[in-house]
């Protein structure tokens, strides 16, 4: 199977880090890694570091989660073996049903070129993808793998957007990972969360997003539909 790498910025929560890639690493069935996205100025950096040894990451000044994003997919592309495919899954994601990165790989495989899929991460379902698996030409060719002009809200929005426009995206509601966010009742709404979904933030990128919609969408959606 080819590989998979799962892009992660992670602040302020290291034990949850860990905890998702001890996830991944028991219910993953092919060749896929975790790559950490850590800001230097975290105060947990160093708890950070002794959680992960050994394991590549990506430590740099610090980032919204759409900039660490992009900035790991953009130098994981331009490898001169890129990995086949890249995920968003945040540090409060849990994959639960084994083999679930064989079973999203499989469908966008099934499509008739570069696609998008995601799973039931219990908490907005079909709605929008919370976690996602991209095949990385489609990254190349964007230039992004989560909308710039977003910090943090409705990236999630844009990847079914496009993927619906592009007529390449697919829900695969057998397969779970698990959202443990605030909103599910299933985490404590820290200063990172508290942050993220402040309502300057839901106005901010509601607007990025709806502009983007609006002017953008088209374009790229044909972008997506070209490759093949």
């Amino acid at each position: 199977m080819d590989e998979l790498v799962i892009i992660t910025p992670s602040r302020g929560r290291p034990r949850q880090l860990r905890e998702l890639i001890d996830a991944c690493d028991s219910t993953a069935e092919g060749a896929v890694r975790v790559l950490p996205c850590l800001d230097n100025d975290d105060p947990d950096l160093d708890e950070y570091r002794k959680i992960l040894p050994s394991a590549p990451r990506l430590v740099g000044d610090r980032k919204t989660l759409s900039g660490w994003t992009n900035h790991a997919a953009q130098i994981l592309a331009d490898r001169g073996d890129p990995p086949a495919y890249l995920a968003s899954l945040g540090d409060d994601h849990r994959p639960r049903t084994r083999g679930w990165d064989r079973r999203l790989i499989e469908v966008i495989e099934a499509m008739d070129g570069p696609g998008i899929a995601y799973g039931n991460d219990l908490l907005q379902g079909e709605r929008v993808p919370t976690a996602w698996v991209v095949s990385v030409e489609i990254v190349r060719t964007l230039g992004w793998m989560m909308l710039p002009a977003c910090e943090h809200l409705y990236v999630d929005n844009v990847v079914r957007d496009l993927g619906l426009a592009a007529g390449r995206i697919a829900y695969r509601p057998d397969v779970v990972i698990e959202h443990l966010h605030p909103a599910a009742g299933k985490a404590a709404w820290d200063e990172s969360y508290q942050r993220s979904n402040s309502s300057h933030m839901y106005a901010r990128d509601l607007n990025a997003y709806q502009e983007w919609k609006t002017f953008h969408l088209p374009g790229d959606a044909e972008k997506v539909r070209a490759l093949r």
